[in-house]
């Protein structure tokens, strides 16, 4: 879906359902579905009344217009002579799609000796390892952002350093409001505008 003007399309049981602000909704027949190289192209017909509409889907990062929230895919719907650009997918799968390393708490590179990651699982939680201790806590999305609910943890203790770095951690995960994926697949993740985490696909 999109914005300015808004539109939606949704995609189930072989039907295509297209809503658009301020007019009824249009439900047509899937009638093809064409893969390439650069995405998926969908076309969807309602012969009776000489409507068409043609999808296109592309696994490309794209950002919300009002919101900025990233989602996995980058659309174009053709409905008749009307164009509409928007995003598709859900941003939950680009959080689950890898687990991730953290390389960077509020601007400071982690500690290289220590294990420090996340993995976010498509029921809505996320787990982790603070460089000492396993961590776990439930998020959720919404159409504004992303939100880390409380965490818990195991009780083990380290050095000075590992420990204050994982305190710091925890502390930029309370904060969470949104995220991003760079243009290099780097997950930020974010309290307003301010990065608070950076994280890597984990090799």
């Amino acid at each position: 879906g999109g914005n300015e003007p808004f539109w939606s399309a949704t995609l189930e049981a072989g039907q295509m359902r297209i809503t658009r602000l301020g007019l009824p909704d249009l439900i047509l027949a899937i009638v093809a579905e064409d893969a390439d190289g650069s995405g998926l192209r969908i076309t969807a017909a309602d012969p009776a009344h000489a409507r068409d509409a043609v999808l296109t889907r592309r696994p490309m990062i794209c950002r919300e217009t009002m919101t900025g929230m990233p989602h996995p895919e980058t659309v174009t719907l053709a409905l008749g002579k009307d164009w509409f650009t928007g995003c598709g997918g859900a941003p939950a799968d680009l959080l689950a799609a890898t687990p991730w390393q953290i390389t960077e708490i509020r601007g400071t590179p982690a500690l290289a000796e220590v294990p420090l990651d996340l993995r976010f699982d498509p029921e809505g939680r996320i787990t982790g390892q603070g460089g000492c201790n396993g961590w776990s806590a439930s998020y959720y999305l919404t159409g504004e952002g992303l939100g880390i609910g409380p965490m818990a943890a195991t009780r083990m203790a380290c050095t000075p350093p590992i420990m204050d770095q994982e305190t710091r951690l925890f502390a930029a995960l309370a904060r969470v409001t949104r995220f991003d994926i760079t243009d290099v697949g780097a997950l930020v993740l974010l309290s307003g505008g301010t990065p608070v985490l950076v994280a890597q696909p984990a090799p």
